[in-house]
Formats: structure tokens, C-alpha cells, sequence
């Protein structure tokens, strides 16, 4: 009869068995029984760990908060501050508790002050750089203790932490917008990671989530469904449910941009709701991207219901910002300029400058907001700011918003040539990345340029292109925007009236046209300017044909037009 210490070392070692099967639930089992025979701080350690792949809170917590007490009354400091970080991971994610969170960090930071260079040295620095990204948004900050993170690594040849803090830095880097330093260190993180040269399993996996975030942050979608796929052929055997939907929650942001919004919608129902129960915190980001469905589809109600809950604890720690850019972007498409531009202003004031690549999401619905305030300087400076920040990531997602902020500012200011080429380049950008709904919504935009400088077919069919793909993709609010302006083009176009801007006529035409709305007649221009008549009919004859207008009444419709563009001093 096998004594029960040797029971207790072979359960044990069937635990350690279980986990490198990633069998979490044979894993827990066989950690229990151990700990019935005898309690160790080892043994509740591992079984802490087996049941945080499992999102079994209340074991997690209990097991990790003993282990950490046994350590402490044995003296194994570095032990205790290995399961502290631990546990400010647990208070983190599964609680949304910024504070605990921060302070079993702090007790780890301490413990290992008078110890000599361990990895848990490393761990803690990686640890406290994650939060200063996530909580803090302070890129700054995270590479400084990313590369502090690899100096140890380097010191002590530990090749996962390496790979952290190398991912750590990158993220950084990218969040700072300097994406050419940042996306190469992502790269060669997430290679290791799924090659299989990372070994610790939740390493391997946070690697790629740091690549993707910085994939939605940038806008690089081809690159970003790579690695996601990569990591839902690694986690979609439900062996670690956390991860699998922490990728979920991230691909459908693919979904989204590439406008599969219901494969999109069911993904973060699925994903959101399985880390609602287990960690909510980290559930906000797809209570977000679910709410902006909702918006684009003007399900505004649902979308408003989303976003409170979103807003609430323990949701709040890692959404409360998302949640304001996300109700400024809500507030510009249910009409309130006001609300939207104090949203978005709030959503930018939270959002330190240094952490480049978070401000564009705030910066263009500001802009539009802007514009219909009539506040066309701010507007102005806004857009300027956001071509700046898409400059410097060179992105061309990023560089197509520009395009299209640009172009809107263009538009209000009335300067349709150049409006028309912004928007051309934002359509080229966006068509070229795969975005159908932004790709419309700058066809819109080029549609009302193209009808101002009189071109009135080519308008025609960028508007119903653009109608075309919003009924395609449901997206109520803006076909009825489109369909708003396909009725403008066409009334106009039909009355003559206004379907054209001073741009469409040469010098010499709007030159003739401001004698015309002076009440000079053909003879009285032709001797003003030495030519003759039958030179002045051919002007005017160009004149009226750019203006879509004709008959009796056209002399009348073009000294109108003059007037209202002010053509006449």
C-alpha cells in the first residue's frame, strides 16, 4: 500500500502531466486530491494555475491568496512575489480592480528588492508595463520597463521573457506611432510564439495579442487576420476558453472592417458573453465593437444600452474611454454635433498625446461634428491633427481617414476640386483595404463634389454605388443620408439650379458671367472687352451649358448663380 506521500508526489506529477496536455479539469482534479493528503504552497500555486485556465475565479483566488501566505511565513520571498504578480493579474482581469491590482504589484516589487536577478524581476517589470498600456496609456512608460524586461532576460538567457518584453516594446512603439520601430519587434515576437520556441503557454498567447491590438490600432487588417487566424487554430479546441475569446473579440474588429457585420455581431455575442461571466473586464472591448454595430445599423437604442453597461464597473477599467469616443461617434449619427464634439473633446483630453495611434479614433468624428457646427477653423486643425498622426504611422487605413476628414473640410469650405481629389484618394485607400462602408461613405462625399463642379453623371454614379453598398450592409443611417443626397443631385439637375460651382468655369467665363448678373447686354460686353458678339453668344453659350441651364428664364439663373458665389463685387 503506497504511502500517502507518495500518493500526494505521483497526483502531483499527473497534475503537471494534465497541464502540459493543456487537460486544465484533469489538471485541477489531481491538484485537489494532492492538497487533501497535504498542503503546500506548491501545490496550491499550480492548482491556481490550472483553474485560472478554467475562468474558476473563486478557486484561482483562494488557492494563490494561501500559497502566497505559506511562502511568506516560509521566508521564499521570490516564490511570493512570483504568485503576487499572479495575483494582480487576477484583480486585474477578473474584477476590473485597478487598485488591488496595483497594490499586490507594489508587494511583489518589494519582496524582490533584496533578492539577486531572477526572472521574477523580469515578470513584474512585463506585468506593470502591460498595465501602464492598458490602464494607464502610457506607452512612454511601457517600453522603459519593457526594455528594462529584456536587459533581465538577456542577463539571465530566458528566451520567453525575451519575447515579452520584445513584444512589450513593440506595442509601445506603435501606440506611440512610430509603427515602422514597433510592428517588426510584434512580428518576430508572435513568430516565436507560434512556432512553438516560446514554452509557457499564456506567454505565447499574450505575444499575439499585443501584435493584433497593434494590427486594430494601425488599421492593418491584412496583417492582423494572419496572426488571428493563427491564434484561433491555437486556442479553438476549448482547452483555453480566455484566449479564444480574447481572439475572438479581435477578429471580428477584422469582420467589422471588412463589413461581415453579422458574423461579426454573433463572434462578439459569443465572446463577450463568455467574458462577462468570467472576466468582465475584459469584456468591455466587445461591448464596444457590439454597440457600433448597432450604430451603423441605427439601432441607436441597443447601441446607447450596450455603451452604458460598458460604462459601468467592473466593465469601465479598460472601457470607460472607448465607451466616450464610441457615444461621440453615436451622438454625430443620431444629430447632435453638440453632444458629439463634447464627447470626442473628452475622449481626447483622457487620451495622453504621447499615445499617438488612440487620438484618430476621437480626432475625425470631432472633425465632423466640427464642420456642422459651422466651426470650420477647429475643424480644420482637427483634420490637420489626424493627418499628421497618419502620416507619421503610414498606414494607408489611416491615411484614407485623413483623406476623408480633409475632404469633408474641403467640401464645407466649398473648395470642390480639391474636396473631390481627398475624397478620391480616400476611396482608391479604403477600396484598396477592403472597408465597403468607408469606401461608400467617401464615395458619398465625392458625389457631392463631382455634382458642384458640374459633373453630374459620374456624381450619379458614385451615389448609387454608395446606396448600393449601405443597403447591402444595412446600414440604415447612412443610406438615408445617401439617399438624401441622390434626391439633391437629381432636384437640382432637373430645376438647373445650382448644379454647378464657380471652379467649373474659366477665368474669362465667370469673368462674363459677373457682366451678365451686372445687367450689361451681349453688345455692351463685347465692346467692353474688344471682341465681338458672336465671341460673347459662344461664352455665354459654355456659360449656360456648365450651368445646366437654358430657355428664357436663363439669363435670370445665372445672374442668380453669380450672386449666390458671389461673383459679382
Amino acid at each position: 500500500m503506497p504511502a500517502p506521500s507518495e500518493i500526494a508526489e505521483k497526483l502531483m506529477k499527473d497534475g503537471h502531466q494534465a497541464m502540459k496536455r493543456t487537460d486544465w479539469t484533469e489538471a485541477k482534479n489531481c491538484f485537489e486530491q494532492a492538497l487533501q493528503i497535504k498542503e503546500t504552497p506548491e501545490l496550491l500555486e499550480h492548482l491556481g494555475q490550472a483553474a485560472w485556465w478554467l475562468d474558476d475565479a473563486e478557486t484561482t483566488f483562494e488557492s494563490r491568496e494561501k500559497a502566497f501566505q505559506i511562502y511568506r511565513r516560509q521566508g521564499n520571498a521570490r516564490a511570493a512575489a512570483r504568485v503576487a504578480i499572479s495575483i494582480a493579474y487576477d484583480y486585474f482581469s477578473f474584477q476590473g480592480e485597478y487598485a488591488l491590482s496595483n497594490g499586490w504589484s507594489r508587494r511583489a516589487n518589494r519582496l524582490l528588492e533584496n533578492l539577486e536577478t531572477v526572472p521574477e524581476h523580469g515578470l513584474v517589470k512585463a506585468w506593470d508595463g502591460n498595465v501602464a498600456i492598458e490602464a494607464d496609456h502610457d506607452p512612454a512608460k511601457a517600453f522603459r520597463l519593457g526594455k528594462e524586461a529584456a536587459d533581465i532576460a538577456e542577463e539571465l538567457q530566458n528566451f520567453d521573457l525575451q519575447m515579452m518584453s520584445v513584444a512589450l516594446q513593440g506595442l509601445a512603439l506603435v501606440f506611440e506611432g512610430k509603427v515602422d520601430e514597433g510592428m517588426p519587434l510584434l512580428d518576430e515576437a508572435a513568430t516565436a510564439a507560434m512556432t512553438g520556441e516560446i514554452s509557457d503557454l499564456e506567454t505565447s498567447i499574450n505575444v499575439c495579442c499585443y501584435l493584433i491590438t497593434a494590427c486594430e490600432y494601425v488599421r492593418d487588417y491584412n496583417r492582423a487576420v494572419q496572426w488571428c487566424f493563427s491564434v484561433k487554430r491555437r486556442t479553438e479546441n476549448g482547452t483555453f476558453p480566455l484566449m479564444f475569446s480574447f481572439c475572438q473579440i479581435h477578429y471580428a474588429g477584422v469582420l467589422i472592417w471588412n463589413g461581415d457585420w453579422d458574423e461579426a455581431e454573433t463572434v462578439l455575442k459569443k465572446a463577450s458573453n463568455n467574458l462577462i461571466d468570467s472576466r468582465p473586464a475584459h469584456a468591455a472591448e466587445g461591448l464596444v465593437k457590439l454597440a457600433g454595430i448597432c450604430r451603423f445599423r441605427g439601432k441607436f437604442k441597443k447601441a446607447e444600452e450596450l455603451l452604458d453597461k460598458a460604462a459601468q464597473k467592473p466593465f469601465r477599467m479598460l472601457g470607460a474611454n472607448l465607451v466616450l469616443a464610441e457615444k461621440a461617434a453615436l451622438a454625430y449619427d443620431r444629430g447632435d454635433p453638440v453632444s458629439a464634439a463634447n464627447l470626442a473633446d473628452r475622449y481626447l483630453l483622457n487620451t495622453p498625446e504621447k499615445c499617438r495611434l488612440m487620438l484618430p479614433k476621437g480626432l475625425e468624428v470631432l472633425t465632423l461634428a466640427q464642420l456642422d457646427l459651422h466651426k470650420f477653423t477647429e475643424a480644420e486643425h482637427s483634420s490637420k491633427r489626424l493627418r499628421n498622426i497618419a502620416e507619421l504611422a503610414g498606414t494607408e487605413p489611416l491615411i484614407a481617414f485623413a483623406h476623408y476628414t480633409d475632404g469633408m473640410v474641403h467640401l464645407a469650405k466649398k473648395e470642390n476640386q480639391q474636396a473631390c481629389t481627398c475624397f478620391e484618394q480616400s476611396v482608391e485607400l479604403f477600396d484598396r483595404n477592403k472597408n465597403p462602408f468607408q469606401t461608400a461613405r467617401s464615395r458619398c462625399g465625392m458625389a457631392v463634389t463631382l455634382h458642384r463642379l458640374g459633373q453630374n453623371q459620374p456624381a450619379l454614379r458614385e451615389i448609387h454605388a454608395a446606396i448600393e453598398t449601405f443597403n447591402q450592409l444595412k446600414a440604415k443611417p447612412e443610406q438615408d443620408r445617401a439617399n438624401t443626397i441622390l434626391k439633391k443631385i437629381k432636384s437640382l439637375s432637373a430645376d438647373h439650379a445650382e448644379v454647378s460651382s464657380p471652379e467649373a468655369l474659366t477665368a474669362r467665363e465667370q469673368e462674363l458671367l459677373c457682366e451678365i448678373a451686372q445687367g450689361k447686354s451681349n453688345s455692351q460686353i463685347a465692346s467692353d472687352h474688344y471682341i465681338s458678339i458672336r465671341t460673347v453668344e459662344r461664352h455665354i453659350s459654355n456659360i449656360y451649358g456648365k450651368l445646366g441651364v437654358s430657355g428664357k428664364s436663363a439669363r435670370a439663373k445665372a445672374t442668380a448663380f453669380a450672386h449666390r458665389n458671389e461673383l459679382v463685387g
